[in-house]
């Protein structure tokens, strides 16, 4: 009987591999196939609904349709700003998903394109925080003059899950050992709720990049700060409705999309789709370049993690390796998105940077989040630009031991052992935790947080008093690591990319991406018996709004590497 199941699951991964294959290699023969050509007085239609990611290192697919690339996105926009036959752009965001940070660098390409005496157009059916957000950069914003359309403005906020109550009902415990007054990551395992020190990071945080958002939204539709923060705090209606989005001035007029589109003399033969909108090569007189490369995901070690847009020393340095060899490569750029995970990985990731930026200037490019981790491989940069919405800092470590012998108990599991050795059980969760164990990890952790501190003295120029001063495990806004040093600069990619052109002493490039894209096929082919890994693709959001995903890949983070440098909070709604 074992056999024959075991036979059946082979034959469904076959057959699961095989469909893939098809599936991917028949999408992208197709899109390969697919030329718009551009004629004059076109739109570009940016049609944004989704999942918005920094950077994707797969081609498009059937699979990946719904995930749009904002390096892509935004390098279309400037193309087509300087595109004769392009005179504007319809844009028309619909539930997007993106952080504040990709969302503003979007709204700068935007912003770019208007300055070439382009218009904006912005139309939205029902809209949310980020819609709005990038809606408001429009030289106008319509709204579908429906009673059942709206815009949902709730402000800015996020959530920590605590299991504590849970865990202790199941019988499983997790100790945890922090380095760092503020350092909350796994605090949800080991208490019921947020705790102050942790709290009042966040709150810190979270106001200022609250009033950097009204303020921005302010000066798109210039209108006062204060009657921005009434919409958003005094309002009475949930959804705006039509009416109240004139009163306040969200909106510039109430149409239907297909007056307006008659209005502005936009066909289907000139409304071009973004994805549609070819990228020529870029062209340049001189052979040198300026390579960017895109930190993003958790940070741990290769094989602990079924999310290929994880981050891996292994990974990441393989693309540094191949920098190191081109000659023609003058500067690097290190587009950072990342809440940090595993302390040596990262150690690791920044030893190879250190030798890279003895070749040439290396300049960092915050997006989202880069902390804990994401800012140790950041810290030791030539010079360091955050986008005014990226949350970083939070240098500490902490430590974390599973043990789920109270869960073995309860239904019948007992560990028995024999060890030759006196730490040959060690991994072995249910078993009682030796104290000395703890007190090994509490050391280690320690002695990680004084590295980490000792990294970001060096790079930053800064003593370690100073360090300990703004470390402590504290999450900070754009601005104020700014006062702290954390950053150089508050700005975004393209500043980064002029910064390293500038130290390079460059002034002719073109500019080269890692890593460098592969087809679905040849992803499928790496990863061919991970299936997991295609199951994370079409997993229901059930995990994502109940933080079960990230919880079990924290736990296998954890299990072979318990010391990490990560942040507890990760994403802003």
């Amino acid at each position: 009987m074992k056999k024959k199941w075991f036979a059946f699951g082979c034959l469904t991964s076959i057959i699961i591999v095989i469909a893939l294959l098809f599936w991917g290699f028949l999408s992208l023969k197709n899109l390969g196939k697919k030329k718009v050509k551009v004629q004059p007085d076109s739109y570009l239609h940016l049609n944004l609904t989704g999942e918005i990611t920094e950077y994707n290192e797969i081609e498009r697919s059937i699979f990946f349709e719904k995930t749009i690339c904002s390096n892509e996105l935004i390098r279309k926009i400037n193309r087509a700003a300087t595109d004769e036959n392009i005179k504007g752009i319809l844009l028309e965001p619909t539930w997007i998903q993106a952080g504040l940070a990709t969302t503003h660098e979007i709204m700068k390409a935007l912003q770019n394109f208007q300055s070439k005496g382009k218009e904006v157009h912005a139309y939205m059916k029902i809209s949310g925080n980020r819609d709005y957000f990038l809606a408001s950069v429009a030289d106008r914003v319509y709204l579908n003059p429906s009673a059942s359309a709206g815009i949902l403005l709730t402000g800015i906020g996020g959530n920590i899950i605590y299991y504590k109550e849970l865990l202790d009902k199941i019988g499983v415990e997790i100790k945890v050992v922090h380095a760092g007054k503020y350092k909350g990551t796994g605090e949800q395992y080991f208490l019921n709720e947020m705790s102050q020190p942790l709290r009042k990071s966040l709150e810190d945080l979270l106001s200022d990049i609250y009033d950097e958002l009204l303020t921005t939204v302010a000066e798109n539709r210039n209108i006062s700060y204060d009657d921005v923060k009434a919409i958003y705090e005094n309002r009475t209606d949930i959804m705006i409705n039509k009416d109240n989005a004139l009163q306040y001035q969200l909106v510039d007029e109430l149409i239907f999309r297909e007056n307006l589109l008659a209005r502005l003399n936009i066909k289907k033969q000139n409304l071009i789709s973004f994805k549609d909108y070819n990228l020529p090569k870029e062209k340049s007189f001189t052979k040198d370049k300026i390579a960017v490369i895109y930190a993003q995901g958790n940070i741990s070690q290769e094989g602990t993690s079924s999310d290929f847009r994880n981050l891996s020393a292994k990974k990441f340095n393989k693309n540094l390796d191949l920098i190191i060899k081109d000659s023609s490569i003058k500067a690097l750029v290190i587009r950072v998105d990342s809440p940090g995970g595993s302390a040596l990985e990262s150690e690791i990731i920044l030893n190879k940077i250190n030798r890279l930026k003895e070749i040439m200037p290396v300049v960092v490019s915050m997006a989202n989040v880069a902390g804990s981790g994401g800012y140790y491989i950041a810290s030791n940069s030539s010079y360091i630009f955050a986008d005014p919405f990226v949350i970083t800092g939070s240098i500490g470590v902490v430590g974390t031991i599973p043990n789920f012998k109270k869960l073995g108990d309860k239904i019948g599991i007992h560990s028995n052992v024999i060890k030759k050795g006196k730490y040959a059980n060690i991994l072995d969760p249910f078993t009682e935790i030796d104290p000395q164990v703890i007190e090994s990890i509490r050391q280690g952790v320690q002695e990680t947080y004084d590295e980490f501190k000792a990294r970001v003295a060096f790079g930053r120029d800064m003593t370690l008093e100073q360090v300990e001063e703004i470390a402590q495990g504290r999450l900070w806004s754009c601005n104020e690591a700014l006062e702290n040093n954390l950053i150089d600069e508050v700005g975004f990619m393209s500043d980064a990319i002029k910064k390293a052109a500038e130290l390079a002493g460059i002034k002719s490039y073109k500019r080269i991406y890692f890593p460098r894209k592969k087809t679905f096929e040849e992803m499928l082919l790496k990863d061919i018996f991970n299936i997991e890994m295609y199951a994370n693709i079409f997993t229901p959001d059930i995990h994502k709004e109940l933080g079960t995903r990230k919880a079990i890949q924290f736990y296998r983070n954890i299990q072979y590497d318990p010391i990490q440098a990560i942040m507890p909070f990760e994403e802003l709604e």
